[in-house]
């Protein structure tokens, strides 16, 4: 098709150029022996562009069908990933649930144990550690009281009156 299309925008650029030529007088064939020339000239000329835009048209369309198919490809494939991905979410759940279960069930069921990293492994979530009974927290002291901004003068711009602090 672009093939095609390229081949008809080739036409109708010669056509446009023998056409400028014509109408400056530089290129002379025909005019004055055959008395329908300009007919037949400007008749080839509307079915060279009514050529080219129905190529234009066709190839903008395919052009569009292409690239929809593409992205509903695409749109395919992610949706394929995510429901792999949910079902594999949830077999996991269900294997975690069904250990619990049994672990449950035994009568020498011990919760697990909790694994504290060091401090070298970098991690994601805070560490919680037991507090101690024995440790005394002392409160953060107070902040300082907040600036009374009628101890200090300013100058207002629009009645060019000065307030005085108080004291």
């Amino acid at each position: 098709m672009e093939t095609i299309k390229k081949t008809v925008n080739i036409l109708v650029m010669i056509y446009l150029v023998l056409a400028l030529l014509i109408y400056l007088d530089i290129l002379n064939i025909g005019q004055n022996t055959n008395p329908g020339f300009y007919t037949n000239f400007f008749l080839a000329g509307g079915f060279l562009m009514l050529l080219e835009l129905i190529t234009e048209n066709i190839y903008i369309m395919m052009l569009k069908k292409s690239h929809a198919k593409q992205y509903q490809h695409q749109i395919n494939e992610l949706k394929a990933n995510l429901y792999d991905q949910k079902k594999e979410t949830q077999d996991l759940i269900k294997k975690h649930e069904a250990e619990l279960a049994a672990a449950r069930a035994t009568p020498s069921y011990v919760p697990p144990q909790v694994r504290h990293p060091h401090p070298q492994e970098s991690t994601s979530r805070p560490v919680l550690t037991p507090i101690d009974p024995d440790i005394v927290i002392t409160p953060a002291p107070l902040p300082p009281t907040p600036v009374n901004p009628a101890d200090y003068p300013t100058h207002n711009t629009d009645s060019d009156t000065y307030r005085e602090p108080n004291r």
